[in-house]
């Protein structure tokens, strides 16, 4: 199958008319010290049928880094459709992250050579989603600069965000942007206040965030309107990540309000491990597939 072939085909599944079932999928990155094809394959042994794929300038040999696919998003594509084809696997999600210092390279950077950089990045990364068939690219918002927590750093990560959406629209990729802890969003209020700027935008929803901030769910539930994608991991008060059997979140609740909203995307288990707020303790690969059978579990009992 050609380049193309492949293409058209994994744009009707993700775009056409008839909507998607929810299914679960799992990250790329969830592997991350695996080189790429490991981590595709271990994503197919496990059961999943989507894929997301890392786009992060600073870590992970399964990554597909903004600046290089910037520099020829084709070529990139070149490199991991066939891969796709060989797993059966469809991508849900391009997550790109910018530089690996984030507050110098974050996207609501006051710096506006720093945003025109990100901002040319992210046409290649545009092209790039298209080519492989996501139907979105997750971005970070921002950060707080010097932790002022002054409005203009949710108006520049507003404005980022509207820029950066016209970029992917043309496209035809939908933006997602998540809040996160250290972020200019680390509530679902100020995640709020940004689609306020920006109505088109949508989230993806990584409940786990709020959760390690004490933030009760009927708080977060309000972002389910806006959502374009989701993460999957369960935490509990005080901590990121966390055993899947040992997490507090209330996933069924979740599941039924995506339901009852019309969600019909994926539902990404993102089991990860990194030196940050402690999410390097868990064994993402035994962690995946149990978050992987809950939510089989969970979606047929909505069925």
């Amino acid at each position: 199958m050609s380049t193309r072939d492949t293409t058209a085909t994994r744009e009707h599944t993700e775009r056409s008319g008839e909507s998607p079932p929810m299914l679960p999928g799992v990250a790329s990155f969830s592997f991350e010290v695996l080189p790429l094809e490991p981590t595709l394959m271990i994503a197919r042994e496990l059961g999943f049928e989507r894929v997301d794929i890392a786009g992060f300038s600073d870590r992970g040999r399964c990554s597909f880094e903004p600046a290089a696919v910037a520099r020829d998003p084709e070529g990139q594509a070149r490199v991991l459709l066939p891969l796709l084809e060989r797993y059966r696997l469809a991508v849900s999600d391009y997550f790109v992250q910018f530089g690996a210092a984030p507050s110098l390279e974050a996207l609501n950077s006051p710096d506006e050579a720093v945003l025109k950089r990100n901002l040319e990045m992210l046409k290649g990364a545009a092209r790039f989603a298209a080519l492989i068939g996501s139907p979105g690219i997750t971005v970070l918002p921002g950060v707080d600069h010097g932790g002022r927590r002054d409005t203009a750093e949710l108006d520049r990560a507003g404005e980022a965000l509207r820029r950066a959406m016209e970029i992917t629209s043309a496209e035809g990729i939908q933006l997602r942007f998540e809040p996160h802890m250290g972020s200019v969003a680390d509530t679902p209020e100020l995640a709020l206040a940004i689609i306020g700027m920006v109505p088109e935008l949508t989230v993806t929803l990584d409940v786990a965030h709020f959760t390690l901030q004490y933030i009760p769910l009927d708080r977060v539930l309000p972002l389910i309107a806006h959502t374009g994608h989701v993460h999957v991991r369960q935490a509990k008060a005080g901590t990121l990540q966390v055993a899947w059997e040992e997490g507090t979140i209330d996933f069924p609740r979740i599941l039924r309000e995506l339901s009852h909203r019309g969600y019909a995307g994926t539902l990404t288990v993102e089991y990860v491990c990194a030196d940050w707020y402690g999410v390097n303790r868990n064994d993402t690969l035994h962690e995946s597939m149990r978050a992987g059978e809950a939510l089989r579990e969970m979606l047929h009992a909505l069925s």
